[in-house]
C-alpha cells in the first residue's frame, strides 16, 4: 500500500508498515497481536 505499508481491498483503507491508519476510511489502526520471541530466529504470533 501506499506509505510503504499495507493496503486493505476490502475498504480501500492504507495503513504504514506499524500498523497506523494513514488514509481511511478505517477509523483505528491495525491491533497488534500478542507475540513472543522463542529465540534469536523465531518470533511466535498469537
Amino acid at each position: 500500500g501506499d506509505f510503504g505499508g499495507y493496503y486493505c481491498p476490502c475498504h480501500g483503507s492504507h495503513y504504514d508498515a506499524s500498523g497506523r491508519i494513514r488514509k481511511g476510511p478505517a477509523p483505528l489502526n491495525l491491533e497488534v497481536p500478542q507475540y513472543v520471541f522463542k529465540d534469536e530466529n523465531t518470533v511466535v504470533i498469537g
